[in-house]
Order: C-alpha cells, then structure tokens, then sequence
C-alpha cells in the first residue's frame, strides 16, 4: 500500500521532521509501549532504530532502520506481528519507504510505501487492512509546515516560531563577554587568599550590577572562568584591570563584545 502528500515545505526540512521530529507528528494512539509515552525517538543511521521510551523508563524498539539517505529517503521494518506485540524474526517484517522529492525549493512530495506485508504471515490481509487506514501523512504535512527546532538528548524541543524568534531577537542587548586564563605565575596554595579577594570582588560587581555572569571553571585547565558585563569593552577593561589577582600577575584575560537577552538566568 501507498499514500503521498505534497508538504509546504523545503525537502531538508521535510526529511528532518519526519525522522528528527518524529514525535511531533506521529499518533499519540499508535504505540505498542505499555507504558504510557515519554517520547519517540528516530535514530539516524542504517542499523538503528524508532524506539518509544515510557514514563517508567521501559522502551519499545519497533523498528529498524535499512536505509537512510537524507534528504532524499529513509526506509525502516515494520517489527510488528499481527498480534500487535513485537516481531523477532526479521523474515515476518515488512518494510515502510518514504521518498521525498523537491517540486519547488519550498514544496516537497513525500510518499510513503509500506511493502511486503505478505512476510507477517497467515493472516497478513488484516495488517495491510490496519496500516492503509493509518498511514495518513496529514498529520505530518501540518507539521512539517512549521518551524522545527530539533531535538537534543534524545527529547523534542519545544517549537520556537519565527515571531518569537523576532520578538526575543529584538531585545537583545549588548554584553561583554570575558575569559579568565591562569599565567605560568599561578600556584595555589600560595595564591589562595589573591583568589579569595578576586571572588569577594565579583560577588559585588554582581550586587552593583556591572557582572551578570559569574562561572569559575572546575576542570583544572589553564581557564578559571568565564563573565559577562553589562559594560562595554572599554569599562570592562577597566574594571578587570583592577582586579587583584590581575594586579598581581597570577591571571590574564580576554575580552568579546557579545549579544545576549535580559533576563537569560542559570536555573
């Protein structure tokens, strides 16, 4: 069986939603978890997989992914018996195809061919009679015709529109960036009580308002920290150049003219 909808959308980013974005638009009413759902993830490589996660933790590997060749196609096994449990036995898997081809550079043609249903058997007729009715793609094509922002750690992010995006981006303002480096001239614990009057130090910038952003670097590299000021390069220069521990030699700095958004805060 076969189903095909042109999407108002540039094919990369059609690719991108139907794999990345797949828990955007798939059906909350079709999965297999018992669980109920926590997210959908897509696994971008040949011998990965679509897996459901549940809220417990449990997860649901239901498919395998056999090709993937963006933003031109993906083909992934249907891994689903017809008892609707999950199929171990690669030979009674059918497989689903989907092929995206550009019609213009904003309006792709997606076409979805699920093949092979004969492997699952006896009965087999009953599975194509299930899927031809569920392999709608409207659900897809709507939201493929929004702004997508990706995923991270395996999770959907929250969609982002463009008028937000203008709405934040036209409240930004300008910020100083500073990196914080150690010299050769550094050595605790001899220097303890620079470092401690350099903290004391920040803490009012912070309370006068002039430092926004206080990060001490705990990795033991050669970087102590990172700062944002509120001032610009010029006065942030001055303010570090006061500095006890640079007065004293044991750090150095750069400075960056930055953008950032008011009220951005550590959780």
């Amino acid at each position: 069986m076969s189903t095909r909808i042109d999407v108002a959308a540039p094919r990369e980013h059609a690719f991108r939603v139907f794999t990345e974005g797949i828990a955007t638009w798939w059906d909350e009413d079709k999965h297999i978890l018992q669980a109920p759902l926590a997210d959908m993830v897509f696994e971008p490589y040949v011998g990965g997989g679509i897996v459901d996660r549940g809220t417990d933790g449990s997860e649901c590997r239901w498919a395998r992914v056999l090709a993937y060749e963006p933003p031109d196609r993906v083909c992934f096994s249907w891994d689903i018996s017809l008892s609707w449990q999950i199929e171990t036995d690669p030979a009674r898997t059918s497989e689903v195809e989907i092929t995206f081809t550009e019609l213009d550079p904003a309006r792709t043609r997606v076409e979805l061919v699920h093949r092979h249903l004969d492997r699952h058997g006896e009965g087999w007729e009953g599975m194509r009679n299930a899927v031809s009715s569920g392999w709608s793609l409207e659900g897809f094509a709507k939201t493929a015709e929004q702004p997508f922002s990706g995923v991270a750690l395996g999770r959907s992010l929250p969609v982002v529109s463009d008028a937000t995006m203008q709405e934040r981006l036209a409240g930004t303002r300008d910020y100083t960036a500073v990196v914080l480096a150690a010299t050769e001239s550094f050595a605790r614990p001899a220097h303890d009580a620079l470092v401690w009057e350099h903290g004391r130090r920040n803490m009012a910038l912070v309370e006068a308002g002039l430092l926004t952003v206080v990060l001490p670097v705990t990795d033991g590299s050669g970087v102590a920290g990172y700062g944002v000021f509120t001032t610009d390069v010029e006065q942030t220069r001055r303010i570090l150049d006061d500095d006890p521990g640079v007065r004293a030699g044991i750090f150095r700095y750069e400075v960056h003219p930055v953008r950032g958004f008011p009220g951005a805060a550590l959780p």
